[in-house]
């Protein structure tokens, strides 16, 4: 049965990245650094596995997209199986956005007019089968006993307990508008809010349990941004030049009160 809310254990590094949309590259020195880390490492993605750049862009590319890559989500997609083979139980990806375009959500848009049906044309029907079967059981929240709680995007969420995250239907909105599904109760902000009210995120991580909020979903340039007192977001992928990726690692039997406590070239480290 799928749960919502992924509880870490308390010993060990977790090793964060966010928002890969189709690149293998670095998701592969996402995964050396995890598997560097031995056989206590956890590695959490913070969903948009998939969705990368169409042929066009890649010819014609854009300096607001970083270093250019092109799209490998199957072979991506095949990379996490593997990497979950490998090491069960270890390497964990959330829902996000792009992911749940593929289970009912609202169609993604970004390179294509319909991007998962563009990326299920390239999958084929049993490889399609099989990506909709993983992407179910993802995850929309992962909790770290350190404090550390991460979601796809900002966790602009009221949340009174643990329990309102379970048994939420990916399939019910294929029909809406982003400005639609958004408002929509616990998926809507969990997936889509690029930025959350310092005291509604404050009253989420409570709820959990937790001292800081780690997410991505939103580009930035830097790598990352603390965004008040508890929020973090970090760019390990997507947009970036790869000096600039950032991925955050923590020691799971450490205990991380805030924001500034996940500094710049310890907890927030260099993707390359």
């Amino acid at each position: 049965m799928r749960s919502s809310v992924l509880r870490l254990p308390a010993k060990g590094t977790l090793v964060i990245g966010t928002d890969l949309q189709g690149n293998l590259r670095d998701f592969e020195q996402l995964h050396r650094r995890f598997t560097a880390l031995g056989s206590d490492a956890h590695l959490v993605l913070t969903g948009d596995l998939v969705h990368g750049p169409d042929e066009e862009t890649v010819k014609q590319w854009p300096d607001f997209l970083g270093t250019p890559y092109r799209d490998e989500s199957p072979a991506l997609i095949d990379a996490l199986v593997e990497a979950q083979r490998a090491a069960p139980g270890r390497v964990h990806c959330l829902m996000g956005n792009h992911d749940h375009s593929h289970l009912g959500g609202p169609v993604t848009q970004k390179f294509h007019d319909d991007e998962p049906a563009t990326l299920e044309a390239a999958l084929g029907e049993e490889g399609t089968a099989r990506w909709r079967a993983l992407a179910a059981g993802f995850p929309l929240v992962a909790i770290a006993p350190c404090g550390v709680v991460m979601s796809h995007a900002a966790p602009g969420l009221e949340l009174d307990t643990p329990e309102q995250l379970e048994g939420v239907p990916w399939d019910a909105y294929r029909g809406d508008s982003i400005e639609v599904f958004i408002r929509r109760p616990i998926l809507g902000p969990l997936l889509w809010a690029r930025s959350a009210k310092d005291e509604v995120v404050a009253s989420f991580l409570r709820v959990l349990g937790g001292t800081v909020a780690v997410f991505g979903h939103d580009v930035v340039r830097e790598g990352f941004v603390r965004d008040g007192a508890q929020q973090v977001c970090v760019s390990t992928s997507f947009g970036l030049l790869d000096e600039d990726k950032v991925f955050v690692q923590v020691e799971l039997a450490g205990r991380y009160a805030d924001a500034a406590a996940l500094r710049e070239g310890e907890e927030l480290r260099k993707l390359y």
